[in-house]
């Protein structure tokens, strides 16, 4: 929810643009090949995650998508099941244990910033939430291989 518009994904691989005073949808985004599970916007940019396992950067008012981000290496390895965006990153989440950070304007894999021991055999990273000093994921599993616990990153830690 954004203003007046309001973005929704969909297991029919598409996100909608909905006016929130009129209902209508005034914009529908096409081009992943699997199920939407997160989506963000902010002004004209609409971000979105897949279970096709990639990520897409989207101009909301064109319905143009600007950027999908992967590569051979940094590509998710299962669903995307959370994001956030800034002004100038992306941070994503998957059910393969990772917490990943890409180039909003690129749309350039930065970083892991967290890759479970028991992702790709179970380790889940399920959400994740930013400010510009923290990062806190939930992250468990679901074969009981790993903890269900929070993890707190802290980029604003004082070293004395």
């Amino acid at each position: 929810f954004c203003g007046n518009r309001i973005v929704s994904g969909s297991d029919d691989n598409t996100l909608k643009v909905w006016s929130a005073v009129t209902g209508e949808c005034v914009q529908t985004l096409v081009g992943h090949t699997g199920g939407v599970w997160s989506s963000q916007m902010r002004d004209s940019v609409v971000i979105s995650g897949s279970t096709d396992r990639t990520l897409k950067v989207w101009n909301a008012d064109t319905g143009e998508c600007v950027h999908t981000l992967y590569g051979h290496t940094s590509t998710h390895q299962s669903a995307v099941t959370c994001l956030q965006f800034s002004s100038k990153f992306v941070v994503t989440s998957s059910d393969d244990g990772t917490v990943k950070l890409w180039d909003l304007k690129t749309g350039e894999f930065v970083r892991n910033l967290v890759a479970l021991e028991s992702g790709g055999s179970g380790g889940v990273v399920w959400r994740i939430r930013a400010s510009n000093t923290k990062l806190v994921c939930a992250v468990g599993s679901r074969n009981g291989t790993e903890e269900t616990k929070l993890l707190v990153l802290d980029f604003d830690v004082d070293l004395k």
